[in-house]
């Protein structure tokens, strides 16, 4: 990975690292430092990658690891939204990058999918500043490129196996482009655009789906995505729930 060749947009700065515990871990260390928003932290590799509840993230090198520190002015409820911003830029990027031949899925709430197959991981953490208001928000985006896991809970793909290898540097300057042209878009409109490009890619609308909950497991139909991001669940009853989170499930 040659720093030179990452280009970014105005606003982003770079911190390019070989190994790394995890690069959440280090873009938090950044902005308990005082770095600003837009600063992007990449690895070759992880030593403590982490997945959604704690889970172990694959980390061997050839793949993209990368976190984003944000600051946005705004509640944690409303920045958590963000992660649906992510995914549609990482979505947008995987299919620039690919010449059209790769369009990932978004899987509610945080991973793309192409062929049912899990091909990207993003996690969002945040710190919160007087309570709600929001300090930084590092979000997460792990893509696999030339390896995939054959262990994962769940079945994985990467783009080499895909037939689409393509260059960890080329995707993160896409990446980024394409979240610099929906982070004013977000501040500027809110959810709703980001909702509708999101819903474009939505994966699994109109199947069946199982949510486990905390207390309980519910199964209907994927409907839609709610205004404040949950995802609309219609038993057969026509009972909807609207989930803000838990793990869904959908049939292969």
């Amino acid at each position: 990975m040659a720093l030179r060749t990452i280009r970014l947009p105005e606003g982003f700065t770079l911190h390019e690292r070989d190994t790394i515990d995890s690069t959440n871990e280090e873009a938090k260390r950044l902005a308990d430092k005082g770095a600003q928003s837009g600063a992007l932290v990449i690895a070759r590799t992880q030593t403590s990658g982490r997945g959604r509840r704690g889970r172990a993230w694959s980390s061997p090198v050839g793949n993209l690891y990368s976190s984003l520190l944000l600051r946005p002015t705004c509640s944690l409820a409303e920045a958590a939204r963000l992660t649906f911003l992510i995914a549609v830029a990482m979505a947008e990027a995987v299919e620039t990058v690919t010449g059209g031949m790769v369009r990932p899925d978004c899987k509610w709430p945080n991973d793309l999918m192409v062929n049912d197959r899990k091909i990207c991981g993003i996690l969002l953490e945040s710190a919160s500043n007087q309570g709600s208001a929001t300090d930084y928000l590092v979000i997460g985006a792990g893509v696999n490129v030339a390896f995939f896991p054959d262990d994962a809970e769940r079945p994985a793909t990467s783009l080499a196996a895909l037939g689409s290898p393509v260059s960890v540097t080329d995707l993160v300057s896409t990446y980024v482009a394409r979240v610099a042209h929906w982070l004013p878009i977000w501040e500027q409109d809110g959810f709703a655009p980001i909702r509708e490009a999101w819903l474009a890619r939505g994966y699994g609308i109109g199947k069946p789906v199982v949510a486990r909950l905390t207390e309980r497991e519910l199964q209907g139909t994927f409907v839609g995505l709610e205004e404040g991001g949950e995802l609309i669940l219609r038993e057969d009853s026509g009972l909807e729930h609207r989930i803000g989170a838990g793990e869904v499930f959908f049939a292969a």
